[in-house]
Parts: structure tokens; C-alpha cells; sequence
């Protein structure tokens, strides 16, 4: 017998599973379109130099790698966003702008297997391409929350920051590359012992050291922003803040400020996120559901200076946390002893909306009845 296993980290979808994931795509894409959106597709891999635009950090380690027949280095997609800055730089620079596209797409990561976290994953979101300023971030996560909610969850946050803050604190702290890295990592884990630790050893201004260790708690309503401390002679960081309080303002037109919190601790994982950026969570799981924010600087990595924002939502988490499916219409086993008689009444009722299934084994009467108790929520119409 050959071997039956498939690689770690892997799965299959069965009918009930896919059907599940069919319905999540067709409500979302249709959202998207709604907004003016238009679907693309990338390759499945591309070239490593093209997979680690934009990042300072070594990713390898995450990446499946492989070498082609050419003997260049070839990697899978890890993420989707990377792979539409190449595509636009190609073939789009010509184009109208702002450019608003949109996918669904398998990514791949060599990471350790566990629950919602596998090696190949799959992703669906938005890419806003040519839009600087307040308003085309607000519409991006605006888009984020109403997917979420037309898909079909009900509880959930978006977490938002802008990452300039941040980043601008760190330029002034006169730390080494390796104390900025490490003091990022603290603050995104929020372990506030040990960046206390990192931050007491480091030469940097008190007041700084102060603000960076309050960063991890300074989490909820727009007031938060207050609690800030130096950012006042800080201008760059400043200027995020006010950024970042013109997004707020923008989504409470939307009427969506009841999902949005404020998180100084968001600083997302990926090198090339410039501004405001943000991720989704659900109450019911321990894991985030989306993320997103601006990255101004990555298609210039591909020599088109260009302005994007977008998002990625996870769906194998999202379908964790969704609600019982959408009823279907209903269910019909058609057989009986006249062929012709068979499949007319079944393109009848296909043709009506119902889901039906043609007897092509000439059962009996019986014999389907069983068939249709086995399947569930199943009627049989049998013609004589």
C-alpha cells in the first residue's frame, strides 16, 4: 500500500469544509467589488529577491525555498502583498490611479504546525495602490470591518496604531540596530519585564525609556493618545500621532468606531509598513484574524514610487470563529424508472435554485429513501 500521509503542517478539505469557504469567498469578493475593487492573481512562487522586498530581517528560515532549472533561488508566496507591488511596478504604472485590486490566494510558511496556524494557509484581502492620506486608510479598514461582519462574526476589535510613533521614539533613543530590534520584538510580545530590563540598560533619555515601556499598555478609546508622554518635541512623532487621530475621525464617519481600539503595541511583523497599521482579533480565539496598514516605500523596491495601503484576512482562523452556515435551499434525490423523465425533472429544479442529485445507480424506491436519510435534510421524488 503506498503511503497515505501528507507533509507536516498540510490538510484536506472536505465537501462540508470547502463549502464553507466557498460561501466566506463569494461574500467577500462581492463586498469588495462593491467598493470598486478588481480581483488579480500572482504567481504561486517567484524569485527570493522578490520575496524579501522590503524587509531588513532574515526570513529565510520561513520561506520554502527551491532552486529552478536555471539555478536561480525560487521561493513560495508567504504573503500576497509583495507579489501585487511586483505586478503593479510591471504592468501597471501606465494605469489610472488610485488603483483598488483585490485576491484570494494560498500563502505558504515553514513554520511549527498548530491549531490555525498551518504551512499553507490561505488568504483573502485588498491592496489600495496610488492613495496617500487619512482617507484611503480609513476606507481600507473600513473594508476590513465589513467584511468580518458580512461574513458573518459579530465580536470582534480592530486594534490600531500608527507605526511612526514608534519608530520615530526609537530614532531619537540613540540605541544600537540591535537594541531596536530587540526592544521592537518586547514591544510587540507586550513583555514588559524584560523590556524594562532592556530599556534600563540602554543609554537612552529617561523620557523616552519612560514612554517606550508605557507603549505595551497603552491600549482602548482615542484618550489613550494622551497618555503618550515625549512626543510633543519629537515633530515626526507628533505628526504620526495627528495622522493617526485623523484615521479615528475618518472611520467614525463610516460608523465604525465601535470596533476600533487604540493599541501602541501593534507594530505588525513585516519590515516595509511605513504609517498607520492595524490587526483584527475575535473574543472567541487567541490568535489575530487580519492585519494590514501603509506601506509608501515597497514599490519603489521594484523602481515605482507609489503610495498603498491593504489588508490580509486569515481564513482558516476566520472559519474558526464563524457562526453555523447559511441554510441551503433545498435538497432532492430524483430517480425512477423512466431515464428521460429523470433528468428532465432534475434540470426542472436546478433550474428553480435547488440542489438536486439524479439516481444513476436505479435504485429503488426503498433504496433511495435510505440514501437520502444517510445524507440528511434530503427529499426523494421518485417517477414511475
Amino acid at each position: 500500500m503506498r503511503n497515505r500521509e501528507i507533509p507536516k503542517g498540510l490538510r484536506d478539505f472536505l465537501p462540508d469544509e470547502v463549502k464553507i469557504r466557498r460561501k466566506m469567498e463569494k461574500k467577500a469578493l462581492d463586498l469588495f467589488r462593491s467598493y470598486g475593487y478588481k480581483e488579480v492573481r500572482t504567481p504561486t512562487f517567484e524569485y527570493l529577491e522578490v520575496i524579501e522586498a522590503g524587509t531588513c530581517r532574515d526570513i529565510r528560515e520561513e520561506l520554502f525555498l527551491f532552486i529552478d532549472r536555471e539555478g536561480r533561488i525560487v521561493s513560495l508566496r508567504q504573503e500576497m502583498t509583495v507579489g501585487i507591488a511586483r505586478m503593479a511596478a510591471t504592468h501597471l504604472r501606465e494605469a489610472v490611479f488610485p488603483q483598488r485590486l483585490c485576491y484570494i490566494a494560498n500563502v505558504f510558511r515553514h513554520v511549527q504546525p498548530q491549531k490555525a496556524q498551518y504551512r499553507e494557509f490561505w488568504q483573502m484581502g485588498i491592496e489600495l495602490l496610488g492613495a496617500p492620506g487619512a482617507r484611503a486608510d480609513a476606507e481600507v479598514i473600513n473594508i476590513a470591518v465589513d467584511t468580518l461582519r458580512t461574513i458573518g462574526l459579530d465580536s470582534f476589535k480592530i486594534s490600531l496604531n500608527q507605526i511612526g510613533i514608534f519608530n520615530s521614539l526609537l530614532a531619537e533613543s540613540g540605541m544600537t540596530e540591535a537594541e531596536k530590534k530587540l526592544v521592537r520584538h518586547l514591544v510587540e510580545k507586550k513583555d514588559l519585564v524584560e523590556l524594562a530590563r532592556v530599556l534600563n540598560n540602554s543609554h537612552c533619555d529617561d523620557a523616552i525609556k519612560e514612554t517606550i515601556a508605557r507603549l505595551p499598555v497603552l491600549h482602548g478609546g482615542i484618550e489613550v493618545l494622551d497618555q503618550l508622554g515625549k512626543v510633543e518635541n519629537n515633530r515626526r512623532a507628533a505628526q504620526a500621532v495627528a495622522e493617526l487621530l485623523k484615521v479615528y475621525e475618518d472611520l467614525q464617519a463610516y460608523g465604525v468606531a465601535d470596533h476600533i481600539v487604540i493599541d501602541m503595541g501593534v507594530l505588525r511583523g513585516l519590515d516595509y509598513y511605513t504609517g498607520i497599521v492595524f490587526e483584527g482579533y475575535s473574543s472567541e480565539l487567541g490568535y489575530g484574524l487580519l492585519g494590514g496598514g501603509r506601506y509608501d516605500n515597497l514599490l519603489n523596491q521594484f523602481g515605482f514610487a507609489c503610495p498603498a495601503t491593504g489588508f490580509a484576512i486569515g481564513m482558516d482562523r476566520l472559519a474558526l470563529v464563524l457562526k453555523e452556515p447559511d441554510a441551503e435551499a433545498a435538497h432532492y434525490l430524483v430517480g425512477g424508472t423512466d431515464w428521460k423523465q429523470v433528468v428532465q425533472k432534475a434540470q426542472e429544479l436546478r433550474a428553480r435554485g435547488y440542489i438536486v442529485e439524479a439516481d444513476v445507480q436505479e435504485c429503488t424506491r426503498e433504496e433511495l429513501e435510505r440514501k437520502a436519510q444517510q445524507i440528511g435534510n434530503c427529499q426523494v421524488l421518485y417517477l414511475d
